[in-house]
């Protein structure tokens, strides 16, 4: 990818990121926020329907209250007049609204009942309300369940609404019932006193909530002001008995009431087990809706049903996703944006780099001279000027490296010269040095002990020993032999090298310091002949301290340029070497030494060993502070992979 593709991606994708997390925290807390914002509506709902359904037991206590005070009902109560208690009893059965009504005696048998007057004479002294009443209480009321077998005293229909078929509803706990048995009521006694306070009977009325809907649909109405929202009722309300809805405005897909269908097993064990107030979001029939539940109790504070209050959760999500819609829009306009900015931005980068490229493309081809004009102050122009430098940097090396390769090249013929020279004058000398050492040595066995004779023949011999060891030096520095490489150990080679200077060493009171690296890779070398190159060297530093002094061997690898050389340095402590005589030091037949003491090709083979090894040999020195001499030596492919199998086996 180029480079403006990428600073496109990475500025777009900053917005999208950006704008996606903005999108999903805003709509995350959007959602949390309308969901409890919809949980504390259906608590107030719910708080709402609790006192409708309170109050509605509360008018119905009233109408029964208000009805047993008077004196001339109690007197009617006493005396069982029904010309008086039927019509009374009918209008308040009427404008009460009440399913049940009838007026029993002291001793709980029906006097009056208002739906079924035929039948009287039966007790209903079992009744909890009732029994509470014979026992002293002036007024009772609350919520009861009560047997079709009482409800079919009363009327056919109350046994039709109360008896209705449980329909097998997802979601719901598991249940073997098909139709219920008992009906659920709002129940209200009071007691008829006579003017002297005994008790003349009981009053007692009830309301049916099975199939009744007018107090679901009071909250409905007064709560939900008949709210729409797509065809159906945002919110509805429920009464259930036990867990089956007996009177509930939530509608199935056929518009009709969900009667017989029943709540989810999760809310039955929350509300009706646990006793705990369920606000939540619950399945409820065919729909999520947001809803709040809580537990109606009989007059034993027994849980027996629930009332129920909820709103469609649809349109709260609704909501959610049209803001995360709008949120959505804004993230896409943002992208847009980001995409003209990011275009122009790109190309105001992009054009000075690929400039850059092209001409670092220019110079890596050779051409140097390549430079680029800084059109700004920023960390591009910045960049553009370092170009330039680097460029003038590089085209000053490479005419170094020119006039420095031209040198070596001067050097190599110089050195291929003399090696020539040297082979042809080596042989010539040759043959008359060893006529000449060989009478030298006939000669020093004819003549007398302490005779000058003799002492002359010994000159002799010395001086053509020494020009013998100048040709052997001249022979060797013309054959320059092609180094037998194998698999060597650096370390090993100069230890061997340090054994044999050792003896030389301590005499010239000489402290040797090996600092060899241990992780040194094996190399491909000529032992023989770099352990002569370490000889020559250490011998030339011995030489260099004759009055003693510290002589140190250290090895190590070292990286130039992602190629890799192990390296070895000969450093010593003695009075250096002159700048004008460092400059000459490989050349043959110049040394320092005195007299008699070198013949001046030990540097000079030792260069030629490592050049043909492909290594390099440098020297450090100056006056007075001692010389150090490193060589160079390359880790080739076959070193690379036998160190990694050294490597291995000692793994």
């Amino acid at each position: 990818m180029t480079l403006r593709g990428r600073i496109l991606v990475c500025l777009i994708s900053v917005v999208a990121i950006s704008g996606g997390i903005s999108t999903f925290i805003g709509g995350y807390l959007l959602q949390r926020h309308l969901g409890q914002e919809a949980r504390n509506r259906v608590r107030q709902d719910l708080n709402a329907a609790h006192v409708f359904y309170g109050q509605r037991l509360a008018a119905m206590e009233n109408a029964l209250s208000y009805t047993s005070l008077g004196e001339r009902f109690s007197q009617s109560v006493t005396e069982k007049d029904l010309d008086y208690l039927s019509p009374r009893l009918n209008r308040i059965y009427d404008s009460a609204k009440l399913d049940i009504l009838l007026a029993a005696d002291p001793a709980g048998h029906v006097i009056y009942r208002a739906h079924n007057p035929n039948l009287f004479g039966d007790s209903v002294a079992y009744d909890k309300l009732v029994s509470m009443v014979l026992k002293g209480e002036e007024v009772v009321s609350g919520t009861q369940l009560v047997p079709v077998e009482k409800l079919k005293k009363e009327a056919s229909l109350l046994v039709e609404r109360a008896g209705i078929q449980i329909i097998a509803t997802p979601k719901a706990r598991p249940s073997h019932r098909t139709r219920l048995t008992e009906g659920m009521m709002l129940c209200s006694a009071a007691a008829v006193r006579r003017p002297d306070g005994e008790l003349a009977g009981v009053l007692w009325g009830g309301i049916l909530l099975n199939q009744n809907y007018e107090l679901v649909d009071q909250v409905r109405n007064t709560v939900f002001h008949d709210e729409q929202y797509r065809g159906r009722d945002l919110g509805t309300a429920t009464v259930f008995q036990d867990d089956v809805r007996i009177s509930t405005n939530v509608l199935r897909e056929d518009k009709s009431r969900a009667i017989g269908s029943r709540v989810s097993a999760e809310v039955y064990e929350h509300v009706l087990e646990q006793g705990k107030t369920w606000v939540d979001r619950a399945w409820v029939v065919n729909d999520w809706y947001i809803s709040a539940y809580e537990p109606i109790y009989d007059i034993d504070h027994q849980p027996i049903g629930m009332l129920y209050v909820g709103v469609l959760e649809g349109k709260f999500r609704d909501v959610t996703l049209r803001t995360l819609t709008i949120f959505g829009l804004i993230t896409l306009t943002g992208l847009l944006i980001a995409a003209v900015v990011a275009w122009k931005l790109a190309n105001s980068i992009s054009r000075p780099i690929s400039s850059l490229a092209s001409a670092s493309s220019v110079i890596a081809q050779g051409d140097f001279s390549q430079t680029l004009p800084v059109s700004s102050t920023d960390e591009i122009g910045s960049l553009t000027q370092s170009f330039n430098v680097m460029a003038q940097s590089l085209k000053e090396r490479d005419e170094r490296l020119k006039e420095l390769t031209q040198l070596q090249l001067s050097r190599s013929e110089h050195l291929a010269s003399i090696g020539r020279l040297a082979a042809g004058v080596a042989h010539e000398i040759n043959n008359p040095l060893t006529g000449i050492l060989t009478f030298a040595h006939m000669l020093h066995k004819n003549v007398p002990e302490n005779s000058q004779e003799r002492k002359d023949a010994e000159t002799i011999i010395a001086a053509t020993t020494r020009c013998s060891e100048i040709v052997r030096g001249l022979l060797n520095f013309s054959r320059q032999n092609e180094p037998q490489k194998k698999i060597s150990g650096l370390n090993n080679v100069l230890e061997q090298a340090i054994n044999l200077i050792r003896n030389q060493a301590n005499i010239n009171h000489i402290n040797i310091i090996e600092k060899l690296d241990s992780t040194l890779p094996q190399l491909l070398l000529d032992p023989n002949q770099i352990q002569e190159v370490a000889v020559n060297l250490m011998v030339n530093a011995i030489d260099a301290m004759p009055d003693g002094g510290n002589l140190t061997i250290r090895t190590r690898t070292f990286d130039d340029h992602n190629f890799k050389w192990a390296e070895f340095e000969i450093s010593d402590t003695g009075g250096g070497i002159s700048s004008e005589n460092l400059a000459r030091i490989f050349d043959p037949f110049f040394t320092t030494k005195r007299e008699g003491k070198g013949t001046g090709l030990g540097l000079a083979v030792s260069y030629g060993i490592v050049t043909k090894h492909g290594g390099q040999i440098n020297v450090a020195s100056e006056v007075n502070q001692g010389t150090t001499v490193t060589v160079r030596l390359p880790v080739t492919l076959k070193e690379k992979n036998n160190e990694q199998k050294n490597s291995n086996s000692g793994n």
